[in-house]
C-alpha cells in the first residue's frame, strides 16, 4: 500500500499510497507507462482489505522516517478514487500530521455519487484533462463505456463547487494527437468555462516507455506555444534534480542495477523480483536512464531494462 518516498516532477518529495490492485482503472491510456490496462471499470468497493489501526501505525512510522517530505499521495498502479475506503485514509492522514493530502485522479468518476464528499479532506486534487473533446477522450483515455466527456466536465464543475482545496489540471500533450493548435484553443475556452478555481494546469510529456510504441513527444516550440494560448496558470513540466535521496531510495537503486547487470529484465519483473511497487521502480529507472546508467531495447513491443557493459 505505502511506496516511497519518490520524487515527482511535479509535487517533489512525495509518500505514496496505492489503494487498488494493479491497472484497475476507469481509463486506459495510450500513454500510461504502467501498459494495457487490465482491469476497466468505474466500480467502486473496497478492493484491499485495510486494517486502518495498522495503516495509521505505518503512517506514523513512514512520516517519521522521511522528515522532508511534500505531499503525502493517493496514487498508485490505478485510479485511487475507486477504493471507497479513501474517506477513511485521508482522515487518518489528517489526524496524525500537518503534510498536505493530494489526491491524483483522472477525473473520470468525480460526476459519480460520493466520489467528491469521499476526497474532499485533502488539500489538493489534480485531475487529468488530456482530451478537448469527446472523440479525443476515447482515442487518448480509451474509458469505460459509461464515462464521456461531457460527464468529466460537470464532475469536475461539481468538485470546483464542493471542494475547498486547491485543484490542479493536467494535460498530457501527444504529438500528432492533442497537440494541434485548435486543441489547444479548445482546452483555453474548457477552463475559461471552469472558472477561477483552476489554479495551475501542468502540460505534460510521456517522458517514460509507454503502453503504445506510437507515441512521441510534442515540439518544445509546439509545447511553448500551447502554454501561450492558456495563460498564466500553464506550466510546462520539466525533468526533476535530485537534491535528496535517502539511504533507502540509494539501496533500492543499487539492487536494480544489480539485477539488471545480470539480463535485461521489463518494468513488471523488476518489481516482482525485489518486492517493490512498481510506481517506485518507475521513479527510479526514469532517474537512472536520464543519468545514462542503464539503457532499453524493444522486442514485441516491451521494453526491457539493463545495465550496460563498461
Amino acid at each position: 500500500m505505502f511506496y516511497g518516498p519518490v520524487l515527482s516532477r511535479r509535487f517533489g518529495y512525495s509518500l505514496g499510497i496505492d489503494l487498488v490492485p494493479f491497472k484497475v482503472c476507469i481509463y486506459d491510456c495510450i500513454y500510461c507507462q504502467l501498459g494495457r490496462t487490465t482491469n476497466k471499470t468505474i466500480e467502486r468497493k473496497k478492493y484491499m482489505d485495510i486494517d486502518f489501526e495498522d495503516f495509521e501505525t505505518e503512517l506514523i512510522k513512514r512520516i517519521k522516517d522521511c522528515p522532508y517530505l511534500d505531499y503525502i499521495t493517493f496514487s498508485g498502479s490505478g485510479e485511487p478514487t475507486l477504493n471507497s475506503d479513501i474517506s477513511k485514509l485521508v482522515d487518518i492522514i489528517k489526524k496524525n500530521s500537518d503534510i498536505p493530502v493530494l489526491v491524483l485522479t483522472s477525473g473520470g468518476n468525480l460526476w459519480f455519487d460520493g466520489v467528491i464528499d469521499d476526497i474532499k479532506g485533502a488539500d489538493l486534487i489534480k485531475v487529468s484533462l488530456d482530451a478537448p473533446d469527446n472523440q479525443l477522450l476515447k482515442k487518448i483515455n480509451r474509458p469505460c463505456g459509461e464515462v464521456n466527456f461531457d460527464k468529466n466536465i460537470s464532475g469536475l464543475k461539481k468538485l470546483l463547487n464542493d471542494f475547498s482545496g486547491d485543484i490542479w489540471l493536467e494535460i498530457m500533450i501527444l504529438e500528432g494527437i492533442n497537440d494541434d493548435l485548435d486543441s489547444a484553443y479548445m482546452f483555453k475556452h474548457i477552463i475559461e468555462d471552469l472558472g477561477e478555481g483552476i489554479k495551475k494546469i501542468h502540460l505534460n510529456t510521456s517522458v517514460r516507455p509507454s503502453g503504445e510504441s506510437y507515441i512521441r513527444l510534442p515540439k518544445p516550440e509546439r509545447l511553448k506555444e500551447i502554454k501561450d494560448i492558456l495563460g498564466s496558470k500553464a506550466k510546462i513540466i520539466r525533468k526533476v534534480s535530485y537534491k535528496k535521496y535517502n539511504r533507502e531510495l540509494v539501496k533500492i537503486e543499487k539492487e536494480i542495477i544489480e539485477l539488471l547487470k545480470r539480463r535485461p529484465v521489463g518494468m513488471r519483473d523488476i518489481a516482482s523480483s525485489l518486492g517493490l511497487n512498481l510506481n517506485e521502480v518507475i521513479k527510479i529507472i526514469d532517474k537512472l536512464l536520464g543519468e545514462g546508467e542503464i539503457k532499453y531495447s524493444i522486442n514485441e513491443n516491451m521494453k526491457y531494462y539493463f545495465k550496460p557493459k563498461e
